[in-house]
């Protein structure tokens, strides 16, 4: 294990996801939200992979994707016994659909002013970010759970009726 210090760059630096202004990453083993943010984390800061996966459309929508649906039968237990852990859970589950709507726009994660970067995309779910806004102050509500379920859905559908279109346009 070849563990790396990071800085946390501006463009990530954020009190929800991050506490401390470092991360530690293993470059050799990694995945997209463990640590949040991973590629992101070495793209700002100057070590980025050779195929950066926001530019390249493909396998990671699926795996992003299984992930959550793990996750998701995973919180909907905690709710429904009201355990400890779903804040953090929680965090987890968003910083991955950050990912998705990002990835499926063909852009890096940039949480420094995200609400004006995603108000520019033209893949996002209708009120994503009155939406999002409201899950990160309340985590650990079960509404918070059940629209961040809607989002994952909502981001899905857009992502594949895009792909599907362009498919259709390069016939």
């Amino acid at each position: 294990m070849s563990d790396t210090v990071f800085n946390i760059p501006i463009e990530l630096r954020d009190p929800f996801f991050f506490s401390g202004d470092r991360v530690k990453i293993d470059e050799t083993h990694f995945e997209p939200c463990e640590p949040f943010f991973a590629y992101e984390l070495l793209y700002y800061n100057g070590r980025g992979a050779d195929s950066l996966p926001w530019q390249v459309q493909g396998a990671w929508v699926k795996d992003i994707l299984m992930e959550w649906k793990k996750e998701e039968e995973h919180l909907n237990v905690l709710f429904k016994g009201r355990s400890k852990g779903i804040s953090e859970s929680m965090r987890k589950s968003i910083a991955r659909f950050y990912v998705l709507l990002y990835w499926s726009n063909k852009h890096p994660v940039r949480l420094e002013n995200w609400q004006s970067s995603i108000g520019h995309f033209s893949l996002k779910p209708v009120n994503v970010i009155e939406r999002l806004t409201f899950i990160r102050n309340n985590p650990a509500l079960y509404h918070s759970f059940i629209q961040l379920s809607q989002l994952f859905e909502e981001q899905h559908k857009q992502y594949a009726k895009h792909q599907a279109l362009n498919q259709w346009a390069n016939k």
